[in-house]
């Protein structure tokens, strides 16, 4: 079975979050968290640092692990596996823009318009809806130091609460 690894980031700043609307695939049309693969030599918030930034115009800083997403499918070569890691992320500059390519718009959306959007995909409002519902600072946080281990990685992170 083949493994897919995927990265996002969730971004709230002044009741609003960000969201980018897709431009192709199942969810073209909808307003969903900025993200997408993890590339290859990249950790996955490295991959959400720069899906945030490729598909929304905005830097920011993984602050912490919020949520997991797992699943299953059939496709042409097969069965794949695909996790998705959703961070809590800080903004830290820039302005919403589309980059037209992978989205068609970018913006942040009032968060009580977002949680009643049949347009936004429920992936999202669930992110949402947790992050809302958790202590401030609740959910998985990187150990700020890097932690001994006897394996060959080359970018290891240790996520507790």
């Amino acid at each position: 079975m083949r493994t897919v690894c995927s990265a996002g980031g969730l971004i709230v700043k002044d009741d609003s979050v960000l969201l980018v609307k897709i431009a192709h695939g199942a969810n073209k049309d909808y307003w969903m968290l900025p993200g997408g693969l993890v590339d290859e030599g990249e950790s996955a918030e490295q991959a959400a640092v720069r899906e945030v930034r490729e598909e929304a115009g905005i830097q920011a800083e993984p602050l912490r692990l919020i949520g997991v997403r797992t699943g299953t499918k059939e496709t042409e070569e097969g069965p794949e596996l695909g996790i998705h890691l959703v961070y809590e992320m800080a903004w830290t500059e820039g302005e919403a823009e589309a980059d037209l390519s992978e989205v068609t718009d970018a913006r942040f959306r009032p968060i009580d318009e977002v949680l009643d959007d049949e347009w936004t995909i429920n992936l999202t409002k669930e992110c949402l809806r947790s992050y809302l519902r958790a202590a401030p600072g609740s959910g998985l946080t990187k150990l700020p130091e890097r932690i001994e281990t006897r394996n060959k990685y080359i970018d290891y992170h240790l996520y507790t609460l």
